[in-house]
C-alpha cells in the first residue's frame, strides 16, 4: 500500500481555489482501483491541504511546486477563424 497526492487550481467567480486529492494504492493487487481517502478545496493552498489531510510540508512543497510549474510551461495560442461557417447536427 502506498499514498500519491494530485492538486490543481482553478479560478471560480474570480477566486482561485486549490483542489488538493489523497489516495491510497494497492500495487501488490491486482485489479484493485485506487482509493481516494481526502480531498480539499480551499482559496489557501494550505487549508485545502489540511482538510485533505495531508500535513507533511515536503509533499505540499512537492505539489505546490509542481502546479506552479505546470503553469509556467504552458502556452496561449491566437487561433483565428477567418470566414468559418458554424454548423451544428443537433437533433
Amino acid at each position: 500500500m502506498e499514498n500519491y497526492y494530485t492538486s490543481y487550481s482553478k479560478v471560480v467567480q474570480n477566486t482561485r481555489y486549490y483542489f488538493v486529492k489523497k489516495f491510497l494504492k494497492f500495487p501488490e493487487f491486482n485489479n484493485v482501483p485506487d482509493v481516494l481517502v481526502g480531498y480539499g478545496m480551499h482559496p489557501e493552498f494550505e487549508k485545502a491541504c489540511n482538510i485533505a489531510t495531508i500535513h507533511d510540508q515536503n509533499i505540499m512543497d512537492k505539489l505546490l511546486n509542481e502546479m506552479e510549474g505546470s503553469v509556467e510551461q504552458s502556452k496561449v495560442i491566437d487561433m483565428h477563424f477567418g470566414n468559418f461557417e458554424m454548423k451544428s447536427n443537433a437533433r
